[in-house]
C-alpha cells in the first residue's frame, strides 16, 4: 500500500521561498563571474597569497609580521601555518576589497533593465534580499577557494614541508573565513538599501567603517565578540603558538600586516602542528552570523520592490506633458554651409566638462572645502599635513572617479562619439577640466606654501593634480565604472597621504618623500596613463 504525504500549505510556501533564494543567488553569481571584475579580484587574491609567504631572502613581501630585535619570526611552511596565515590574509582582503566587488548586486538589476521584471513577479522582499546576499556569499566563497588552491601550491613551492594536511589547512577557513564572507555580503546589501550609502559616498564610509572595526577588534581585549571579522582571533591563536616557543614573545601581544625590511637570513622558525579551537570561538562566529541574518531581515522590511524600476515618470513631467500645446515655429533661414572646413572648439568642450564638474558637488561639499581652506592658513605641522591637506584630497574622490564614466552612466557616449570634436578631444579635455578644478580647490594650499617659501611643495601639488586626474581617466576607461577608481584611490590616499608611506606619497608631504622626489615618479606614471588612455580611446573608436 502506497502512502502519499501531501505537504501543508506553509511547508510548500517555505520550500518555494528557499528555492527563490537559491535561484536568485545562483543567477546573480553566474552573471557576476562572467564579468571582467571577477578576473581582477581573482588575480589580486592570487598575488596577495603569494606575497604572504616570502622566501628567506625576499625583499618585497606583505605578510603577518612578528619581529623582535631585527629577527623575523614565522612558522615552518606546513599546512597548519599556511592555513592560519592564509586565512588572515584572505580576511584582511575580502572584508575590504571584496565588499566593493559585491556591493552592486541590487544596482545591477537596474543597469541590466530587469528590475521591472523582478518587481512585477511579486517576489517577497526578504526572499529577494536573502537571495542577493546568497549570491554575494557565493562569489566571495569562490575567491576563498582560489586562495586555498594557491596556499596548497605555495606549500609545495616553498618546499619546507611536503606533508599536506587538508583538514588542518581548511579548518581556519571554515571557522573564520566563511563567516567573514557572510558578514561582508550582508554589509554590502545594507549599503545598497540605505539611500545615501548606495552611491560613491558609501565607498568612503565603508573604508573608514572597516578601519574602525579592525582597530577596535584589535584593541579590545576584554570581549571576544568585538572581533567582527575574526582576524584578531586568528592573530591571537598564532601569537599563542609563538609564546610557547619563544620566550621573547611572552609579554608581546601585538602584530602587524606588512613588511619588516629585507630578509637576509634573519629568520627564526618553529613548527606549528596543533591548534586548540575553543567553543568560545565557534560561539563568536555563530553570534555574528546570527547578527547578519537579523540585519538582512531588517533590511527587507525597508526594501521596496518598486525601487528596482530604473525610471519613474514624475508628476511634474506628467503635468507638463498634459499642458503642452502646439506652438507654430517661425520660418528659419539657415546660414550657408562652408565646405572643406573643420571647426575644433576645444575650449567649449573644456568649459562644458568643467561646468559638469562644478555643479556636481552639493553646497555642503563646498562648505567643507571652504572650512578646510580657511583652516590651512592657521595650521602647521601635523594639523596641516596629516589632517587638512588630506581632507582636501579625499573630498573630490567622487568627482575624479566620474571623469570618464559620466557619459556611459547616462548612456550618452554613443551619441557624443558621432561628433568629431568630441572624438578628437576626449579624454584629454576631461583630464584638463579635472586638473583645473583640482588646482582651484587647492588654492589655499598653494598660497600657504608660497607663504612658507615651499616652492617645491607647490610643484608637487600640481603634479598630484595631474596624476590623480589621469589615474581617474585611465581606470574609468578600463573598468567603465567609478567604483574601481574609488577603491584604488582611497587605498592610495590612506597609505600614502594619511599615513605617510614614502613610496605612495604622491604629494611629497613627508620629508623623506620630498627628498626622494617621489612625486616626480608619479608624474612619469601620469604621463604613461595619459598616453595609455588615448590609445585605449582610439582602440574603442575603431568599433564605432
Amino acid at each position: 500500500m502506497l502512502i502519499f504525504i501531501i505537504p501543508q500549505e506553509k511547508e510548500v510556501e517555505t520550500l518555494n521561498s528557499i528555492y527563490g533564494i537559491y535561484y536568485i543567488g545562483i543567477s546573480d553569481f553566474l552573471d557576476r563571474i562572467r564579468s571582467k571584475t571577477t578576473l581582477i579580484i581573482t588575480l589580486l587574491m592570487m598575488y596577495i597569497c603569494y606575497l604572504f609567504f616570502p622566501e628567506n631572502n625576499s625583499s618585497f613581501y606583505y605578510t603577518l609580521t612578528y619581529s623582535f630585535e631585527g629577527y623575523f619570526y614565522r612558522g615552518i611552511y606546513n599546512s597548519v601555518w599556511l592555513g592560519w596565515v592564509s586565512t588572515m590574509a584572505f580576511i584582511s582582503v575580502v572584508t575590504l576589497i571584496g565588499f566593493y566587488f559585491v556591493r552592486n548586486s541590487i544596482k545591477r538589476e537596474k543597469e541590466l533593465l530587469i528590475g521591472e521584471i523582478t518587481a512585477s513577479i511579486g517576489t517577497k522582499s526578504w526572499v529577494f534580499i536573502f537571495g542577493k546576499a546568497f549570491g554575494n556569499l557565493l562569489f566571495l566563497l569562490t575567491q576563498m577557494l582560489v586562495v586555498v588552491a594557491i596556499t596548497v601550491l605555495m606549500q609545495f613551492a616553498r618546499g619546507e614541508s611536503y606533508y599536506l594536511q587538508p583538514i588542518k589547512l581548511l579548518t581556519p577557513f571554515l571557522i573564520l573565513a566563511v563567516p567573514a564572507c557572510f558578514i561582508t555580503a550582508v554589509i554590502a546589501i545594507i549599503f545598497e538599501i540605505i539611500p545615501f550609502l548606495r552611491n560613491s559616498f558609501g565607498n568612503v564610509v565603508y573604508f573608514f567603517t572597516w578601519s574602525g572595526i579592525i582597530i577596535y577588534s584589535i584593541q579590545n581585549r576584554t570581549s571576544t565578540l568585538a572581533d567582527v571579522f575574526g582576524m584578531n582571533t586568528a592573530a591571537k591563536i598564532i601569537s599563542e603558538q609563538l609564546k610557547h616557543t619563544f620566550k621573547e614573545f611572552a609579554n608581546i601581544d601585538s602584530f602587524s600586516l606588512g613588511t619588516s625590511g629585507p630578509l637576509h637570513g634573519n629568520i627564526k622558525t618553529f613548527m606549528m602542528n596543533n591548534v586548540n579551537i575553543g567553543l568560545n570561538i565557534l560561539f563568536q562566529r555563530l553570534f555574528w552570523i546570527f547578527i547578519g541574518i537579523l540585519l538582512l531581515f531588517l533590511a527587507s522590511m525597508f526594501f521596496k520592490s518598486n525601487s528596482l524600476i530604473r525610471t519613474k515618470p514624475s508628476t511634474i513631467a506628467n503635468k507638463l506633458t498634459k499642458e503642452a500645446k502646439y506652438i507654430p515655429c517661425k520660418k528659419t533661414v539657415l546660414t550657408e554651409i562652408f565646405e572643406n572646413k573643420t571647426y575644433m572648439n576645444n575650449l567649449s568642450i573644456l568649459k562644458s566638462n568643467l561646468k559638469i564638474i562644478v555643479v556636481s558637488p552639493s553646497l555642503y561639499w563646498y562648505a567643507a572645502i571652504i572650512f578646510c581652506s580657511i583652516g590651512i592658513f592657521f595650521a602647521d605641522g601635523d594639523k596641516l599635513n596629516k589632517f587638512l591637506i588630506p581632507m582636501i584630497w579625499i573630498l573630490p574622490v567622487f568627482i575624479w572617479s566620474k571623469l570618464s564614466t559620466v557619459q556611459r552612466t547616462f548612456n550618452m557616449e554613443d551619441y557624443l562619439l558621432t561628433y568629431k570634436n568630441y572624438r578628437n578631444a576626449e579624454p584629454l579635455n576631461s583630464a584638463a577640466a579635472g586638473i583645473l578644478f583640482t588646482v582651484f580647490i587647492n588654492i589655499a594650499v598653494i598660497i600657504k606654501f608660497l607663504m612658507l617659501h615651499n616652492f617645491l611643495g607647490i610643484f608637487y601639488i600640481l603634479i598630484g593634480a595631474f596624476f590623480v586626474n589621469t589615474l581617474g581617466i585611465f581606470i574609468g576607461n578600463i573598468a567603465g565604472n567609478s567604483t574601481a577608481f574609488e577603491i584604488t584611490y582611497i587605498i592610495l590616499w590612506y597609505l600614502g597621504i594619511l599615513n605617510g608611506l614614502t613610496n605612495l606619497d604622491f604629494l611629497g608631504l613627508t620629508p623623506k618623500a620630498a627628498i626622494c622626489h617621489i612625486p616626480v615618479i608619479f608624474l612619469a606614471i601620469g604621463i604613461f596613463l595619459t598616453v595609455a588612455s588615448v590609445v585605449i580611446k582610439n582602440i574603442r573608436l575603431r568599433s564605432y
